[in-house]
């Protein structure tokens, strides 16, 4: 069977909604050939957690890993799983022992798709997204010992209606005690089994708490 590759990340534009309803990309012109300049360029302007992003440890850990902490295979994963959690607004996530049991034991990047990618264009989207239980983590833990990711399709792991229950969040996921890193944001929208292998790239700038990056899944 050939294999088919997409991308579970999405292009960063003007609109790309932010947390906290900020939005995301200023693209400048810089040089342009028909000003007569010898070639184009652009000057980029965004915040580090914009678009498909993941949390390094450092963004709520002050001595926590930054993003030249981590080698370079780090983000190839060959045991990826895609869990359907349907969420709603506001939703704050865990999951029932027999969804946990569900989970192959050696999954390194664990997907939830929540449907929540819908809104993605509306207010709804940052302003009433659903969250994950701090208590997730230490669940996903002891079941998973190889996990090193966990992905989802909504802007953050905190509820913006739950903020303080989303850094409670955050840190449990982000400890230096088995960390498990977040990517946010993810593009599931075309996604409906798990893939079986995933690369995910971030951008290679130093010292950075987040970063957006290039998620490629292979089907």
């Amino acid at each position: 069977m050939v294999s088919r590759y997409s991308y579970l990340s999405y292009f960063m534009d003007e609109n790309t909604p932010l947390y906290g309803g900020e939005k995301g990309v200023t693209v400048q012109p810089d040089r342009v050939i028909s000003n007569g300049d010898s070639a184009n360029t652009k000057r980029l302007h965004f915040h580090n957690h914009s678009g498909t992003h993941i949390d390094y440890p450092n963004h709520f850990f002050d001595k926590g890993l930054k993003s030249e902490d981590y080698a370079a295979d780090t983000w190839i994963f060959e045991h990826p799983f895609l869990m359907h959690i349907p969420a709603e607004a506001n939703e704050i996530i865990s999951l029932t022992q027999y969804k946990l049991d569900s989970i192959p034991e050696d999954t390194d990047f664990l997907i939830i798709k929540t449907g929540f990618w819908a809104y993605r264009s509306d207010e709804k989207y940052w302003k009433n997204n659903p969250g994950l239980s701090p208590d997730l983590a230490d669940q996903l833990r002891s079941r998973l010992k190889g996990l090193k990711v966990l992905g989802m399709d909504f802007i953050s792991v905190t509820s913006y209606q739950n903020r303080e229950l989303g850094r409670e969040a955050h840190r449990s996921f982000l400890k230096a005690e088995d960390t498990i890193l977040l990517v946010e944001d993810m593009d599931l929208s075309s996604v409906q089994d798990s893939p079986n292998q995933l690369m995910c790239f971030p951008l290679m700038i130093k010292g950075l708490d987040g970063s957006p990056v290039t998620i490629i899944g292979r089907f």
